[in-house]
C-alpha cells in the first residue's frame, strides 16, 4: 500500500518542463509514482487540488548551519519548501575545532544563539553530533578554509610547511567524512590572507576525492575578473568542480562597466572550451547580509579579534582607517552611509534595523565613529556583527537571475519567529527569500516561467552538487515534496517587518515525512546528510 498520496496537483517535477495535471505516490520515504494514479490505497492522502506540487527547493548558498543549532526545526526555511541547504559556506563552518581555534568558533556561536558546548573536534565528529540532535531539513555540508586556518593555528600570510601538513589534513578528514568539497571566503579575515598557492594545495585533497570548490571570491567589484580568473585556476589545478558563490557585482563600488557579463562569459568559455564543471548561484533581493567587519585591513586583525578591538578604540587607528577601509562595502567611502544597515548587536540593541546616517544622529558621532564604536563594543564576537546592504540594481538582479549557469539561492539563515535567533537574521532573505523568487521574479516581473524557476531551485543545483536523489518528482527518488497554493502565496516578510513566515505553502515533505501540513510545522526532524554521489 502506498503511504501518501498528493492527489490531482499540477506537477512541477524539476525538470523545467511545463506543468502536468497529476498525482505523486510515496512509499518508504520514496517516490513510487508520478502521473495519475488510479485505484491506488494510501494510508494518507493530501488533496493537492489543483495546486502546485514540485520537489523541494534545494539551496546552493546557505548559512543554516550557524543557525541550526537553535533552531533544528528550520522554521523559516521549511516551511518556504527548502527540504535541502548547502551549508559549510564562504569559508566557514564549526569543525574542525582545536585548542588554537575553539575560542573563535565559540564566539560565532554565541553570535547565533547557541550557548551549549563544543562536543566535538573533527568534521566527523561534528556530523554526528548534530545526526543525535536532529534537524527538519536535509544538508550537504562543505568545511570552510577559515576554520581549517584557524584550526590549524594559522594566522598570518603564509603557513609553514607543517601548518600546510595540518591543513590538507583537516581537509582529508572532513572530505573522508562525506563533505562536498572546499569552501572559502576570500574577502574576509583569514582567507583574504591566504596565496592563491595555499588554496590549490588544499583543492588537490579534495580532487582526490572528486570534490568541489566553492567561493565568496576576492573581488566582486574592482578586481572581479582577476578573481573570477583565480578561481578557475585553483579548480583547474585542484581537479575540482565549482560553485562560483553569489556572482554578482554590487551597485557603484568600482566595478568596470561590463564587469559582470564578462565574469560569466569567462566561466561559461571555461564549460565549453576546458569542460571545467562550473556553475554560479546568485540571490533574490537589491539588498542582502555581510560582514562588518569586512572593511578592516588584514594589520587590524593582527592579534584576533580582542586585539583588533582596542586598537579601534584608538583616535590614530580611526584616523589613519578613514582611508584604508574601502573594501567590502565600498560605497560608504562615498558617501552613501543610508545603504548600510545595523542587522544585529548585544550592545547596542537600540541602533538595530536603522542606517548609519541614523545611528550617527542618534549617537551625535559622525558615521565612522559610530562604525568604529559598535565594531570596537563587539569583542570575540567582531567578525560575526552582520549589516544589511542596498546593494544590486533591479536590472543586474534580473539579469544574474535568468542567467542560464547561475542557480537561484538566498546566502541567509534558517530563523524563527519565537527565537534569539529572530533578532541576528530579522532580513527577508532569511524569512522569505526562496518564495520571493516565485512571488517577484516569476509572478510579477514575469522574467521566469514557474518551471524554470523551480528547475533552477531544484533539479540544477542538485544535479550539479551530484545529490543524485534530490531536485526531481520522479519514481525511485527521495520523497521531498512541495505543495503550494500559487493564489495564496505571499512573502510575508519585508525589510519594515521582516520576521514573518511566509503564506501559502501549504505541505512539505522531507524523505516522505510530512514535516508542514496545512501550513504549520509538524515538529518533525527527518532531515539527513547528504554525501555527493
Amino acid at each position: 500500500m502506498t503511504d501518501l498520496l498528493v492527489r490531482d496537483g499540477w506537477i512541477v517535477d524539476g525538470s523545467g518542463k511545463p506543468p502536468f495535471r497529476g498525482d505523486v505516490a510515496i512509499a518508504n520515504g520514496r517516490i513510487e509514482h508520478v502521473g495519475p494514479v488510479n485505484g491506488h490505497r494510501a494510508t494518507r492522502v493530501i488533496e493537492a487540488a489543483g495546486r502546485v506540487v514540485c520537489p523541494g527547493f534545494v539551496d546552493p548558498h546557505s548559512h543554516s548551519d550557524w543557525s541550526i543549532l537553535a533552531n533544528p526545526t528550520a522554521e523559516s526555511t521549511i516551511r518556504q519548501g527548502v527540504t535541502t541547504e548547502v551549508v559549510g559556506n564562504c569559508g566557514w563552518t564549526y569543525a574542525p575545532v582545536t585548542e588554537a581555534s575553539q575560542h573563535f568558533i565559540a564566539a560565532r556561536m554565541h553570535m547565533f544563539a547557541y550557548d551549549g558546548p563544543i562536543d566535538w573536534s573533527s568534521f566527523a565528529s561534528h556530523l554526528s553530533w548534530l545526526s543525535r540532535q536532529g534537524h527538519s531539513q536535509n544538508l550537504a555540508w562543505f568545511v570552510g578554509h577559515n576554520t581549517v586556518r584557524y584550526a590549524a593555528g594559522v594566522f598570518s600570510p603564509l603557513a609553514t610547511e607543517q601548518e600546510m601538513r595540518a591543513m590538507e589534513g583537516f581537509v582529508r578528514e572532513a572530505m573522508h567524512a562525506g563533505a562536498l568539497g572546499l569552501s572559502t571566503g576570500l574577502e574576509f579575515n583569514p582567507g583574504r590572507l591566504a596565496p592563491t598557492e595555499e588554496l590549490i594545495r588544499l583543492n588537490r585533497v579534495v580532487g582526490e576525492y572528486g570534490g568541489y570548490y566553492t567561493s565568496h571570491i576576492r573581488n566582486r567589484d574592482t578586481e572581479l575578473q582577476a578573481s573570477i580568473e583565480e578561481f578557475l585556476q585553483i579548480m583547474r589545478e585542484g581537479g575540482t568542480s565549482g560553485e562560483i558563490s553569489h556572482l554578482n557585482v554590487r551597485n557603484r563600488t568600482g566595478a568596470a562597466p561590463g564587469a559582470w557579463q564578462r565574469a560569466v562569459d569567462t566561466m561559461q568559455t571555461a564549460r565549453e572550451v576546458e569542460g571545467l564543471d562550473v556553475l554560479a548561484d546568485t540571490t533574490p533581493f537589491r539588498d542582502g547580509l555581510g560582514q562588518m567587519a569586512g572593511i578592516l585591513p588584514q594589520w587590524v586583525m593582527d592579534g584576533g579579534p580582542v586585539q583588533a578591538c582596542v586598537r579601534l578604540r584608538d583616535e590614530a587607528v580611526r584616523a589613519r582607517l578613514r582611508n584604508e577601509c574601502d573594501r567590502y562595502w565600498r560605497f560608504i567611502h562615498r558617501g552613501e552611509w543610508h545603504r548600510a544597515r545595523l542587522q544585529s548587536s548585544q550592545e547596542f540593541p537600540e541602533l538595530e534595523g536603522k542606517d548609519f546616517n541614523e545611528i550617527a544622529a542618534l549617537m551625535g558621532k559622525d558615521q565612522w565613529d559610530c562604525y568604529f564604536d559598535i565594531l570596537a563594543a563587539s569583542g570575540e564576537a567582531l567578525e560575526s556583527i552582520l549589516l544589511i546592504g542596498e546593494l544590486f540594481t533591479d536590472e543586474h538582479l534580473t539579469e544574474m537571475i535568468t542567467h542560464p549557469l547561475i542557480s537561484l539561492g538566498v546566502d541567509g539563515f534558517t530563523s524563527a519567529i519565537n527565537s534569539p535567533l529572530a533578532a541576528v537574521t530579522a532580513h527577508p532573505v532569511c524569512f522569505a527569500g526562496h518564495v520571493h523568487y516565485l512571488t517577484r521574479h516569476v509572478g510579477e516581473l514575469k522574467s521566469l516561467s514557474l518551471e524554470e524557476a523551480i528547475r533552477k531551485m531544484t533539479s540544477m543545483p542538485a544535479e550539479h552538487f551530484r545529490l543524485r536523489d534530490r531536485g526531481r518528482l520522479e519514481a525511485g527518488r527521495a520523497a521531498d515534496v512541495v505543495v503550494i497554493d500559487l493564489d495564496q502565496l505571499e512573502d510575508g516578510s519585508t525589510l519594515q517587518d521582516p520576521v514573518n513566515y511566509v503564506r501559502g505553502v501549504d505541505h512539505v515533505l522531507v524523505n516522505g515525512v510530512p514535516v508542514v501540513a496545512d501550513g504549520e510545522h509538524t515538529r518533525a526532524k527527518p532531515g539527513r546528510h547528504l554525501s555527493r554521489a
